[in-house]
């Protein structure tokens, strides 16, 4: 079996949603004290060592900005099982941001035990363009998962869904995108990546991945291409550290 995590991290503020939380715990938007992000980290690390994915991909995760005392969140994350990783920015190239910037830092990342081949793609649209091209192993099985988090703006993610449907129809390999999508609108906004058939919504019908208080929206989206969905299985995970849920897929072989 080769298992992939998803999770988005809420850049580990310690942040799980309730309003309780959201409104006593405010001031971490702006300053996250060392201790909430080790804490925080040693969750998350508990989680990804009980589950010992094959590849975890991770968005919103901070390398050191501004807001959380320039705290280099990637090394301390998986203790020693991942001696492959990557993380990167996730606005794009166009421009180097001051270390002062409040987008300073804020990235995506993977983390692997075994090498693969990453690549890091950005769409033309939007202020939140990084897309993780991943090829890797899985059993028999040459494996492309594509990572995404896409804009909260509407009419931006329209066009980037768009540019991500014309990517995974490059290849006709045994494929998964999953990300944040921020698809407030539901499964309606993905019809251009699933319009060719070549993918199916894995998680369509599970319970939401996003909290906000008693507010609830599946906004964290995993799509599997049809020749793996007699092998794919996939749970949602609880995490205490974050806004948003986790995401397990199995791919048995």
């Amino acid at each position: 079996m080769t298992r992939i995590v998803y999770a988005n991290l809420g850049y580990l503020r310690g942040i799980d949603g309730s309003i309780r939380q959201h409104v006593g715990r405010v001031w971490r938007h702006v300053y996250t004290p060392l201790a909430a992000q080790t804490e925080s980290i040693a969750q998350l690390t508990a989680k990804v060592q009980e589950l010992s994915p094959d590849l975890c991909c991770l968005v919103e995760i901070d390398r050191g900005s501004i807001t959380n005392r320039f705290f280099d969140q990637l090394p301390t994350i998986g203790g020693d099982l991942f001696p492959v990783s990557g993380a990167h920015g996730k606005y794009g190239t166009e421009r180097t941001l001051s270390p002062l910037h409040i987008s300073y830092g804020k990235s995506n990342a993977f983390l692997a035990k075994r090498p693969l081949v990453a690549t890091d793609r950005y769409l033309k649209d939007g202020k939140k363009k990084l897309v993780y091209d991943i090829r890797m192993e899985a059993g028999s099985l040459d494996l492309r998962v594509l990572v995404v988090h896409l804009s909260l703006v509407e009419s931006e993610r329209a066009l980037q869904i768009r540019e991500l449907a014309t990517w995974v129809a490059e290849q006709q390999a045994s494929t998964i995108v999953v990300g944040d999508f921020n698809v407030f609108k539901g499964d309606a906004e993905l019809r251009p990546l699933l319009a060719s058939g070549h993918l199916y919504h894995a998680n369509r019908g599970m319970e939401p991945t996003f909290r906000f208080g008693p507010w609830r929206a599946a906004l964290d989206t995993c799509l599997i291409s049809e020749d793996l969905r007699e092998q794919a299985s996939i749970t949602i995970v609880d995490q205490p550290y974050s806004d948003h849920q986790m995401l397990v897929m199995d791919i048995a072989q």
